[in-house]
């Protein structure tokens, strides 16, 4: 059986000025990194993501509701047990 996940929408955007990439969720309170590669970028969103949904978990604060069906875009999923 496959595992469950929850799928959150990331908005990436590159500065050209600074010469740098960032990715943000907004449905994980606006959590935002900023990195000099696309590549970096998106292994820390999905890090920082995975951080701050278990600590919400440890807290037993609810997670955010899964996106996938809300909004068109680009998605992370988290694995869920």
């Amino acid at each position: 059986m496959p595992k469950k996940g929850l799928h959150y929408q990331i908005q990436f955007d590159y500065n050209p000025t600074r010469g740098l990439f960032s990715a943000t969720i907004p449905a994980l309170g606006g959590l935002t990194v900023t990195g000099e590669t696309f590549a970096e970028v998106e292994a820390e969103i999905k890090a920082a993501a995975l951080q701050y949904l278990e600590k919400l978990h440890l807290d037993n604060e609810p997670l955010p509701l899964d996106e996938r069906d809300l909004k068109e875009g680009l998605y992370i999923r988290i694995p869920r047990e």
